[in-house]
């Protein structure tokens, strides 16, 4: 239950070991995929096994997410939050130890079973904070989300040049904190599901709503859309404006300050004043607007506008989807609806980049094509959205 007589100085201290959690477990886990393709060459892999290896997390995490998401609402998100931890610990030590390609394969299994966890930190985040704060809750953890995936990396690269083996050791180190961090600080939430966990009953008990089928399907659409153009921008920057890959990572930066700013100061005054029903439709039109100028951005000024606008589209979306789904979900269910929403979304990212490789090869200058569609549908779904209590 969200707390609504809280003061937000209550509700700071109960997001706060959330948020510094998940910062934790973003960077640690950031910092390793950059490097993955290149250690997994090194026992020999090809371009496929190593697109495979990529995806292999997305698959563990897709099938760990709705049992996750149930058991949390059974048994309460601390536990299963510990849980994962660990689990997503003995993965990046098998990574670290690996010796063999099969190897390599089944740690990123078993870190994926681990970070299918992302729904129940939603899920917490919804339990601690009141329906009119929960889209500002949400945009802080988008910040704090992309301010993990912007710093991983960096540091990534300069811990290999000790050694491959560095970077996953690290990452094991962080987890290590981060169970500390969670043990200690982390209160219980959840825990109000008192019947026997059923992943298919619950599925179908979830999807049953339109409203929140029709939410899952917008953020299913709208992660797949982000994913494809990502999964193919530093092809597209290559071949369109003959940028190489540090230019490239200047880019994704000012989208993500971009982005990080807009989540920070406006989704929650805008949301506040207007819903969150209507910021997320704005989101999606500007994303919209952002896919179609694609084509036309041949310059370096072109498409920095593009990406200011696509910024700004993109961060009014995700928190106000999110807040609008754990409205929706009845609270005893709250951590299965959004573990099966974190399915999907991981369905999307295994989905969209081999949609992504095969339109950079037919023709670069469609690369706004298919996320725009994908936007497009979204667009339409969230205007049929039922005017509902928690549909602000």
């Amino acid at each position: 239950m969200g707390m609504r007589g809280s003061s937000k100085r209550q509700i700071i201290a109960a997001l706060a070991p959330i948020y510094g959690i998940t910062l934790i477990d973003v960077f640690g886990y950031m910092i390793m995929i950059p490097l993955l393709p290149y250690y997994a060459q090194r026992f020999g892999a090809s371009g496929v096994l190593v697109g495979a290896l990529l995806a292999t997390m997305a698959v563990a995490s897709a099938v760990a997410a709705p049992f996750w998401g149930a058991l949390s609402d059974r048994i309460g998100r601390k536990p299963i939050v510990l849980i994962s931890q660990f689990i997503s610990l003995a993965g990046y030590l098998l990574l670290a130890t690996a010796i063999s390609l099969p190897a390599l394969f089944i740690a990123r299994g078993v870190a994926g079973i681990g970070g299918g966890n992302l729904g129940v930190t939603q899920s917490y985040i919804a339990d601690v904070t009141p329906e009119d704060q929960r889209d500002a809750a949400f945009a802080g953890f988008g910040v704090v989300f992309g301010a993990g995936i912007v710093l991983g990396p960096v540091i990534g690269g300069a811990l290999v040049h000790v050694g491959f083996w560095l970077p996953f050791v690290v990452s094991a180190a962080i987890e290590i904190v981060n169970i500390v961090l969670t043990v200690r600080f982390l209160p219980k939430t959840g825990g109000k599901q008192r019947e026997k966990i059923d992943v298919v009953r619950t599925a179908r008990d979830v999807f049953a709503v339109p409203r929140i089928r029709a939410l899952i399907s917008v953020h299913f659409l709208f992660i797949f859309a982000v994913t494809f153009f990502f999964s193919i921008f530093a092809l597209y920057v290559n071949r369109r404006l003959h940028f190489g890959p540090e230019q490239a990572s200047f880019l994704i930066a000012i989208a993500g300050i971009v982005g990080g700013v807009a989540l920070w100061i406006g989704v929650g005054p805008l949301a506040h004043r207007y819903g969150d029903r209507v910021v997320a439709q704005a989101g999606l039109g500007i994303s919209l607007a952002a896919y179609a100028l694609l084509g036309f951005a041949g310059n370096l000024g072109t498409f920095v506008a593009v990406l200011v606008i696509w910024a700004i589209g993109a961060s009014f979306i995700e928190p106000t989807i999110s807040a609008l789904l754990s409205a929706s979900a009845p609270e005893d269910k709250r951590g299965a609806t959004l573990g099966f929403n974190d399915l999907m979304s991981n369905a999307a990212l295994m989905l969209a980049p081999a949609l992504g490789g095969f339109i950079v090869d037919t023709n670069i200058l469609l690369i706004g094509l298919v996320p725009g569609l994908a936007i497009l549908s979204g667009f339409i779904v969230a205007l049929k959205l039922p005017r509902e209590p928690g549909f602000r």
